[in-house]
């Protein structure tokens, strides 16, 4: 039982480094956001829609925030990477 469960922990770790790897290899293509683009796009998207000075700057720190927690985020059709 111990060790299935550290084959899975070995299994778990491997996947996230692949993942980690290959948001890398995305980051570095061109036309590629990085986290601090993508948060302005957000920011002035929210502008657009009407939201006020403050809440778009909130919209786009917690679109920083969140992209730079997990290595990328979703801007429209656009993905921004750390």
């Amino acid at each position: 039982m111990r060790q299935a469960f550290n084959v899975g922990i070995v299994i778990i770790l491997a996947l996230l480094l692949a993942n980690r790897a290959m948001t890398r290899v995305q980051a570095h293509e061109a036309g590629s956001l990085t986290c601090a683009q993508g948060s302005a796009l957000v920011k002035a998207e929210a502008l657009v829609r009407g939201f006020g000075e403050r809440g778009a700057s909130s919209q786009s720190e917690n679109f920083l925030s969140s992209c730079l927690v997990s290595g990328q985020g979703q801007v429209g059709d656009l993905i921004a990477h750390d």
